[in-house]
Order: C-alpha cells, then sequence, then structure tokens
C-alpha cells in the first residue's frame, strides 16, 4: 500500500505523526526525512536513505541557506529517524559511509534499481552512430555539487564539433548564459526519457557529490557510455574503462579528453555502451530490488 502526502509537509515532518495507519499494516517503510513521524508501537519501520544529507563532502557544496536549514532540521530529522528505525537502507556504499555510526548493525546497503525494459538501447540492439556535433547529455539539477557549473567551460573547451544538451531536474531548469554552447531541453514526461537517451550519443556526469545516480543508471540501461568524475554512486554504478571513461574530480582538461576519445574512437564507444548495457541488466534491475527488499521485509516480521 502506497501513501503520499502534500510536498509542504516536508517542512513540518512532525504532523505526519497525526496520520493513522491502517489497521492491516504489518510494516511501514518511509524516507529519512519523515521516517520517524511514522514509528507506530508493534509496528516495524525501514527508513531508506537516498541522499545522506550528513555526508560531509555535500556540506562542502551547500549554501548559506541550505546550511542552516540542513543543520537546524533536516540532519535532526535525519537522526530521529535512523534511532526509530528497525532496518536503514542506504541506496550505496557511499550513501551508508556517514550512518555507521548512528545505524550499527541495522544498516543495510540495497541498490536502486532501474527498469530495463522501458530504458533499453534501440529497438535494433545496435548503438547509434555518433551525431554530428557529438551529443553529450546532461541530466540534473543545475545545481553546483551536480556539477552544472563545469557544462559551460567544458563546452567551450571542447569546441564546435560537439554539443552538451542539459536537461533539468525535478527542481529546476538548467538556463544557459549568453554565447553559451549548451542547449537546454525543454521539460519532457518521464515516459519519453529513453528516447532522450537513445538521441545522444555519452552521458556526462560531473557530478562532485552523487549518492547513487539515475540518470547514469538510466543511461547505461540505454546503452550509453559515460564520462564523469570518479567519485561517489557515479564511481559505483559505473566501471572506468568498461562502462564509462571516469577522472578526477574538477579535472575539466581529462573529461574533455575523455569525451574526445569517446567521439573518435567508435569501437571503445560501442564497447563501452554495450558492457553499460550489461552492468545495468546483472547489477541494478528493479527485481534485484524488490527482492532484496522483500527479504529484509521477512528478516524484521520474522524477527
Amino acid at each position: 500500500m502506497l501513501q503520499w502526502f502534500d510536498r509542504r509537509l516536508e517542512l513540518f515532518p512532525s504532523l505526519l505523526k497525526l496520520v493513522r495507519a491502517p489497521e492491516s499494516v504489518d510494516l511501514v517503510h518511509a524516507n529519512s526525512w519523515q521516517g520517524f513521524a511514522f514509528k507506530r508501537p508493534g509496528v516495524p519501520l525501514v527508513v531508506t536513505e537516498h541522499h545522506s544529507s550528513l555526508h560531509p563532502l555535500l556540506r562542502a557544496h551547500h549554501s548559506g541557506a541550505q546550511a542552516i536549514y540542513h543543520r537546524c532540521c533536516v540532519w535532526r530529522w535525519n537522526r530521529l529517524s535512523y534511532e526509530a528505525a528497525d532496518a536503514v537502507v542506504a541506496v550505496s556504499r557511499f550513501c551508508a559511509e556517514p550512518l555507521l555510526s548512528a545505524a550499527g548493525n541495522r544498516l543495510r546497503i540495497i541498490n536502486n534499481g532501474v527498469d530495463t525494459a522501458h530504458f533499453r538501447p534501440r529497438e535494433d540492439g545496435q548503438t547509434a552512430n555518433p551525431h554530428k556535433p557529438f551529443r553529450l547529455l546532461f541530466v540534473g539539477n543545475p545545481s553546483r555539487w551536480k556539477g552544472a557549473d563545469l557544462l559551460e567551460p567544458l563546452a567551450q573547451t571542447l569546441g564546435a564539433d560537439y554539443e552538451i544538451q542539459c536537461l533539468g531536474g525535478l527542481r529546476r531548469d538548467y538556463v544557459p548564459g549568453p554565447g553559451c554552447r549548451v542547449r537546454a531541453l525543454p521539460r519532457r514526461p518521464p515516459d519519453e526519457m529513453p528516447e532522450i537517451y537513445r538521441a545522444t550519443d555519452a552521458l556526462v556526469a560531473p557530478s562532485r557529490f552523487e549518492s547513487f545516480g539515475y540518470a547514469v543508471l538510466e543511461a547505461m540501461a540505454c546503452g550509453l557510455p559515460v564520462v564523469g568524475f570518479d567519485r561517489g554512486g557515479t564511481a559505483e554504478l559505473c566501471v572506468h574503462g568498461e562502462t564509462a571513461l571516469l577522472c578526477e574530480v574538477d579535472d575539466l582538461k581529462t573529461l574533455a579528453a575523455n569525451a574526445r576519445l569517446l567521439a573518435s574512437d567508435s569501437a571503445l564507444r560501442h564497447r563501452l555502451a554495450r558492457n553499460a548495457r550489461r552492468r545495468a541488466l546483472e547489477c541494478y534491475t528493479e527485481e534485484k530490488c524488490g527482492q532484496a527488499y522483500a527479504a529484509l521485509y521477512r528478516e524484521i516480521l520474522q524477527a
């Protein structure tokens, strides 16, 4: 049974304590920001941490207002949720790092999954020939920790033979500056995302902080190679030299060189694309994710 709540309650999660759980509920599964509010006597609670707002690397990229909000509210809510939970789930090893002291042996790692039937390569199973100009796709909120500030310098470095297309995230759209070589794409329904991935040559993932990296996984499932930074969720999802070309954070020169290498070496590009699809199928399907949660539920209920 799924239940959704008004987004404005994100600022007042304690009000969710007033919500009555249906009598048939044996277990509650909630997000870390609001999980504590759903703790009920005699009903086990599972909390999933998707973002790891406690991670010190994220704090380095907060604005002043974000830092105050996280320090005064989010961190407190998260800790209350970790304390109340019978099990705390992190979506990656990187996400789990700051949770060890708070969750201890209640901590589990269950990776997110992708619908590999929906996110899939072209119908003919072949990797498309490179477009002219070579198309790199960025998907995400245009924030500094996502590396959006590097898109324009990267475009300038690559030159006219390359185009960076940018699709904004849930919160904001990307607005390119005057004369910028980055092309902002209009918002599209989620069902059309596979088409967007398949219309490009590679995904660019310059995130300085990424707990998991859904865009990376969706691109891999669609048979796209990835160029990005060797950090966090991107580094866990990708394998350098097999599914992606990764470099150190903020190494713009190597990031551009990797994009040029993909554009010039068709054999490498096709090999990375095939391996990316295979890795998504072997490690990150929705079925694997669902089975892992089902096993955790059984474990908690039996205990």
